[in-house]
């Protein structure tokens, strides 16, 4: 799995979400998203295909592709898709839409689409295909912004604001006929995802100590484990 030897002048800078998955806030929200994924699929078994849907840079596909998965990273940007192969050449890459992916039917047993969803607005299209490319009893995790949740509310008020409802999600996941596995809600840090604040292990603490992120529908962010029945 060799990544490159020099990286070409043109691909040295970070990606913007690269960079934010530096600070605190950015290390407490991948760490959540992948204890989670780790809880939710063995990444380990042989033979598997996993296709990381809006993959940007990879952190996620590169969490696969450290097993033993053959790993097809998704994403809009070209830019992004090269920095992931400069750190991992034998990751596949396709720069292609959410909405209408160039593969065939039930090809992967893992599909991931972490925070990528507030770029999609017609969320049943991406399920659709998500399902689609999914042989039967595969798994996949996701992960959204929940327009429902106070946190998105006051992003309201400075002009920003998530996309989709916790509810929307779940009733769109049903009627693709998915089947939800289990679900956490977390971010309810006061936070942006760039924040560095010294703060940011201390109100993770708090969250999960309070049972925060079992009160999913008023969560900030939702990640979610269904399966292809």
């Amino acid at each position: 799995m060799g990544a490159a030897a020099a990286i070409p002048a043109e691909l040295q800078a970070e990606t913007h979400w690269e960079m934010a998955a530096k600070t605190k806030m950015g290390k407490y929200l991948t760490k959540l998203e992948t204890d989670f994924i780790s809880r939710a699929i063995n990444l380990s078994r042989e033979s598997l295909m996993v296709m990381d849907v809006g993959a940007e840079a990879g952190r996620f596909s590169l969490l696969a592709a450290n097993g033993k998965a053959t790993v097809v990273s998704v994403d809009l940007d070209s830019y992004s898709l090269k920095r992931l192969r400069l750190k991992n050449n034998q990751v596949h890459v396709i720069q292609a839409d959410a909405r209408h992916l160039p593969i065939r039917e039930e090809v992967f047993d893992v599909i991931f689409m972490i925070e990528v969803l507030d770029y999609i607005p017609e969320m049943n299209l991406a399920f659709s295909e998500c399902k689609r490319t999914m042989k039967p009893n595969a798994d996949c995790v996701l992960s959204f912004g929940n327009k429902s949740s106070i946190k998105a509310k006051l992003r309201a008020m400075r002009g920003k604001s998530y996309r989709h409802s916790y509810r929307e999600a779940v009733q769109s996941l049903r009627e693709t006929g998915f089947t939800i596995k289990r679900r956490v809600g977390y971010s309810w840090l006061p936070f942006g995802r760039t924040s560095q604040s010294s703060l940011v292990p201390v109100l993770a603490g708090i969250e999960r100590g309070l049972g925060l992120r079992r009160v999913v529908r008023f969560s900030p962010w939702v990640i979610i484990h269904i399966t292809k029945p």
